[in-house]
């Protein structure tokens, strides 16, 4: 069997995904990856390389976006409790608009505990005057979202932090990526 990137090689292993046959050279390239998936041509190699540099890129855009937005927010809330003289309805939104990630964050939690709950035990339903109700947890949610707000107050810098850092370090993965990959010669 001779390799099928090299003509002038023989083969000594078998690519885990295709099947072709590669020779040594081709597999001492691709040996970053056989920890996980196996032996691999430098065509497969580069497929899985581009799958994770599509994967991390995808990371950094969604951390980036979501720090960005956060951050916006955060400051223009602040700046509208600033100039909210005293205005119940223009403090409020200025503390949703501080606090609001946590607040939807609070409000998910608490549906996907629910959902998890009834998944596991059965729905739960109420009985009140005008008949049988399925509970869909609006109290519980109602409170999640509040202690999402007040929460978020403190947790939102943190989180904006936290995003900007996971987006660089996906950024350098990219970069580390695109020097893994293989050039066809």
């Amino acid at each position: 069997m001779v390799c099928a990137y090299h003509s002038d090689k023989d083969a000594v292993a078998k690519c885990e995904i295709c099947g072709a046959y590669i020779c040594k050279d081709c597999m001492d390239k691709t040996q970053y990856l056989k920890n996980d998936f196996g032996v691999l041509c430098p065509d497969c190699y580069n497929s899985k390389i581009e799958e994770a540099r599509e994967a991390y890129s995808e990371v950094s855009h969604k951390k980036t976006l979501a720090a960005t937005i956060s951050l916006i927010c955060y400051i223009a809330g602040w700046f509208i409790l600033g100039f909210s003289g005293g205005n119940f309805v223009v403090t409020l939104i200025g503390i949703l608009a501080i606090g609001g990630y946590c607040a939807v964050a609070g409000w998910r939690f608490a549906a996907n505990s629910i959902d998890e709950y009834d998944a596991k035990h059965g729905a739960t339903y109420v009985i009140s005057d005008t008949g049988i109700h399925r509970d869909r947890g609006t109290f519980v949610k109602i409170i999640f979202f509040i202690l999402g707000i007040a929460f978020g107050i403190f947790i939102t810098p943190i989180n904006i932090i936290r995003w900007y850092v996971s987006a660089a370090k996906a950024k350098k993965q990219v970069k580390y990526c695109d020097l893994m990959a293989i050039s066809q010669q």
